[in-house]
């Protein structure tokens, strides 16, 4: 059985998001910039370091961490990857990828 709520499957743990991938803000670097929705399901909060990782229909099979901030507007479904990680990943604007929690922000 299969449980899904918002493009996020809870069979797995840390639950993974389906999102695309849209141009990044210019100046970003090493970040990765996603909806307070998406963050609420994923359980991240802004400095915590995610895995992104093309999804199974991409042709390039690469993935990236990055640390979570907030985006700027409220788009669903969406994450502004910074150049430099778009570039490390071989991913491009408009590819579909999964995203997922590895790691909390540090503290101190």
């Amino acid at each position: 059985m299969r449980l899904k709520k918002n493009n996020v499957d809870f069979r797995y743990y840390p639950p993974k998001a389906k999102v695309v991938i849209k141009s990044p803000y210019k100046g970003d670097k090493d970040i990765v910039r996603m909806d307070k929705a998406t963050m609420s399901l994923l359980k991240v909060k802004k400095g915590d370091v995610v895995e992104i990782t093309a999804s199974f229909w991409s042709p390039w099979g690469s993935s990236v961490t990055a640390i979570v901030d907030e985006l700027m507007e409220d788009e669903y479904g969406i994450i502004r990857l910074s150049e430099n990680k778009l570039r490390e990943g071989n991913f491009k604007v408009g590819d579909a990828v999964i995203i997922r929690k590895i790691n909390e922000r540090k503290q101190g």
